[in-house]
């Protein structure tokens, strides 16, 4: 059996290739897709994806291609190991150890950047439930610390929101 016969045997989804590359997928199997500029989800990913945007569509071993820019063949080899999925080779050789395919700067620099927004945007989550969550139930009532800090960086926010000349550079125009 070859690697893509093995993958398929065992069931491997692109769902479950997208949650191993990183891609958070919402409770409808929506995502932000990565191969397109995308803020809010559209891509459909289940046993098989497909972009609204874009138009990206395919398997497991599409999707581990197109994201990490691998071949056909690559990208099945990189999911027989990630998933511990044992096959023979045609020419009964063993696959070839994992290879990471090096990222650009500016590839980098856009993962990182789209991690501390989706940190960033999980923290501004918890801290408006904690800001109704924790409100205290009597006027005279102890202040959960997660109340304090929920409103604390709520304030901030709101100050930082209301001076507009720090908006682009961080600091105040003459």
């Amino acid at each position: 059996m070859n690697v893509f016969e093995a993958i398929r045997e065992n069931g491997i989804t692109a769902r479950q290739a997208a949650e191993h590359c990183g891609i958070k997928i919402n409770r409808n199997g929506m995502a932000v897709c990565p191969f397109h500029k995308d803020k809010n989800p559209s891509m459909k990913i289940d046993n098989r994806y497909y972009c609204f945007g874009c138009g990206e569509k395919g398997d497991a071993v599409d999707f581990v291609a197109k994201y990490y820019g691998f071949g056909k063949k690559e990208a099945a080899l990189q999911i027989a190991s990630v998933f511990g999925i044992s096959f023979e080779d045609n020419r009964g050789r063993k696959p070839p150890p994992k290879r990471k395919r090096r990222l650009s700067l500016e590839q980098r620099f856009e993962r990182a950047e789209k991690k501390c927004f989706r940190v960033l945007s999980d923290y501004l989550c918890c801290l408006r439930q904690w800001k109704e969550q924790y409100v205290p139930q009597e006027p005279d009532g102890e202040w959960n610390p997660l109340f304090c800090e929920a409103l604390e960086k709520t304030m901030e926010k709101m100050e930082q929101a209301s001076q507009p000349e720090t908006w682009f550079d961080g600091s105040k125009s003459q």
